[in-house]
């Protein structure tokens, strides 16, 4: 039995891992989280002392100020490196970085710089480590305007609104079950055999944002009374729409 703690539970990959652990209760125990542990030392130590593995989700995606989105992450990590120091303990690390990593902004500096910090501390201290390097995920249960333009354009969508399209670039994108079904077994290895990896999570689909603008558009026209599958082509189409429906009650 693995003892798995997820920080950023509440989150758009947080629920659907912590969902899909259920799914297992032979293999896996659910250690709860909060936000708000973060708020409180003994919580947050309390909660590391009881896992096998943490797998840091938590992140502050953007900020008006963008200073802050680097110093907000990197306090995070020394938040979990404290508080197992304090308690002693060594659990494995899953940290969920980003294919931003290099693109110089300050999500992508303190994702790689916060990967490299953890990465250190679990061979310090013998344990396990997987870096996960994320495509743009898309899925049901994603914040618009936050999370991924996809969630935007479905919620849009559903609501009267028009999407805009501000650049019309290719984009690698990966439906979040894909993502989970790959990530509970990297979770077990780690954990179990205490190897230190670093994963480049493989995309599902490249699309333009215009061809999956057109796709959403498509179910709009059709299917936005119904959730009945009707007229998908392709895989690809299956995902999106079933992201697509489960913002129709999005409020």
């Amino acid at each position: 039995m693995i003892s798995v703690g997820i920080t950023g539970q509440a989150g758009f990959v947080g629920t659907h891992l912590f969902a899909a652990l259920g799914n297992h209760p032979d293999k896996f125990n659910r250690i709860p989280f909060e936000d708000g542990f973060f708020n409180d030392d003994e919580d947050l130590r309390h909660f590391v002392k009881r896992c096998d593995v943490v797998v840091h989700l938590a992140a502050m995606m953007r900020s008006p100020i963008e200073s802050m989105v680097y110093e907000t992450n990197m306090r995070l990590v020394n938040q979990i490196i404290d508080a197992c120091n304090k308690e002693n303990v060594s659990p494995a690390i899953m940290f969920a970085s980003s294919i931003q990593e290099d693109n110089g902004s300050e999500y992508g500096r303190c994702k790689q710089e916060g990967r490299t910090l953890l990465m250190k501390w679990a061979e310090e201290h013998r344990t396990g480590f997987g870096g996960m390097i994320f495509p743009n995920i898309f899925g049901p249960l994603a914040r618009p305007n936050s999370h991924s333009f996809i969630a935007t354009f479905c919620y849009r969508l559903t609501h009267g609104e028009e999407p805009k399209v501000l650049v019309d670039n290719v984009v690698s994108l990966k439906f979040i079950d894909s993502l989970i079904s790959e990530l509970i077994p990297m979770l077990e290895d780690v954990c179990v055999n205490k190897c230190i990896l670093n994963v480049f999570f493989n995309a599902d689909y490249q699309l333009k944002v215009t061809e999956v603008l057109s796709i959403l558009k498509r179910f709009k026209k059709t299917n936005i009374d119904g959730d009945k599958m009707v007229g998908l082509n392709s895989q690809v189409e299956v995902d999106l729409f079933k992201t697509f429906t489960s913002y129709k009650d999005y409020k």
